[in-house]
């Protein structure tokens, strides 16, 4: 029996995990080559509710209007493959979305996945764990990266230009993400789910 955990973070964003040893899904690819989704890191719905984004170890894949098949999304040329770490789209425009990824950083589109650019200016490092966009103020994001640079980065211009805040939360982080509360002080939190648990400051760590 398959065991599936998932956590939703913000409206729009779900992140799942599967199970040591349990067949993943299969995904239809544009080739009509179906390959398993190999260790799922994040879903996500658009604002409209009408695509669901699919990051997983073998790249970006959709789902569109309620269909019973998956198309996986063709990257920029060398990054046909890249291990999807954060899928994370735009609170208010259906056509933005980011894309965290292991190897080569953030990726951006303004026209619903048509095309994309890398938006990694700044970035110390290209390995991002985690992505996390202000449900206010949608051009403020945060990027969690690993390894080389490690720490977490801020950008204010929709990834145009990144600057590195804080070392970021302790621990293995699984993802970052920004809640509006209700406190009377602004609201923005920025959380992070890591192996330790779950960690909250405002606004950056």
């Amino acid at each position: 029996m398959m065991r599936i955990v998932t956590l939703i973070l913000t409206a729009g964003v779900v992140v799942a995990a599967h199970a040591p040893g349990v067949t993943a899904a299969a995904a239809e690819e544009t080739q009509n080559v179906r390959p398993a989704f190999e260790h799922v890191h994040a879903l996500a719905f658009d604002i409209e509710a009408r695509t669901v984004w699919l990051g997983a170890h073998t790249g970006l894949f959709r789902r569109e209007n309620g269909g019973m098949s998956w198309s996986k999304v063709r990257l920029p040329v060398g990054h046909n493959d890249p291990d999807v770490m954060a899928v994370t789209p735009h609170p208010r425009d259906a056509a933005i979305l980011y894309v965290a990824t292991h190897k080569t950083g953030v990726l951006k589109t303004t026209d619903g996945g048509r095309t994309w650019s890398e938006v990694n200016s700044g970035l110390g490092g290209l390995d991002v764990h985690g992505l996390a966009i202000d449900p206010n103020a949608p051009d403020k994001l945060h990027a969690l990266v690993r390894d080389k640079g490690e720490g977490v980065y801020r950008t204010t211009n929709g990834g145009q230009k990144w600057v590195r805040v804080d070392d970021g939360p302790g621990g293995e982080t699984k993802v970052l993400t920004s809640v509006n509360l209700a406190t009377g002080m602004g609201g923005i939190y920025l959380y992070a789910g890591t192996a330790e648990g779950l960690q909250r400051d405002p606004d950056c760590f």
